[in-house]
């Protein structure tokens, strides 16, 4: 009987640590996911790192969640006027041997028309859907900031 418990303890313990490890998908990995605090019906950013370290390029089409009535890769841009401004993005290409980072600033997800306020602490599912691999699930952690 104590051989049985010390195994269901040790095996408690090692799904418990995969479970902290960032999500996996045959060489496609994605780490530091977060998003920013938001109200209901307003809308909220999501940030991470994606990396690829397969000898294939890749592409990631879209993602989906049911957080937001709407959601969207987006970029925020610089125009020739000097005003920020985002634009949707159709798709994110990810080279082989290679990471992209989705930051503020830069490359993100839009949540648009958030379906309950998304507060610290607070934790949400994402879809990653690619051209050549199979779905990523993300979990994002809301926070102020990455730190």
């Amino acid at each position: 009987m104590i051989k049985r418990s010390a195994l269901t303890f040790f095996l408690l313990i090692g799904v418990t640590l995969l479970s902290g490890c960032a999500p996996r998908n045959a060489g496609l990995s994605i780490n530091d996911a977060w998003a920013r605090p938001g109200k209901a019906g307003g809308n909220s950013a999501v940030y991470f790192t994606l990396k690829n370290s397969t000898a294939e390029a890749d592409v990631l089409l879209k993602v989906d969640g049911d957080v937001a009535e709407s959601v969207e890769l987006h970029e925020s841009i610089v125009d020739e006027n000097g005003t920020m401004m985002m634009r949707p993005l159709e798709s994110v290409p990810l080279e082989s041997h290679s990471k992209v980072e989705f930051k503020p600033g830069g490359r993100h997800v839009m949540l648009f028309s958030l379906e309950h306020d998304l507060n610290v602490g607070d934790q949400f599912t994402l879809t990653l859907d690619f051209q050549s691999n199979p779905d990523l699930t993300l979990q994002v952690q809301v926070k102020e900031s990455p730190e």
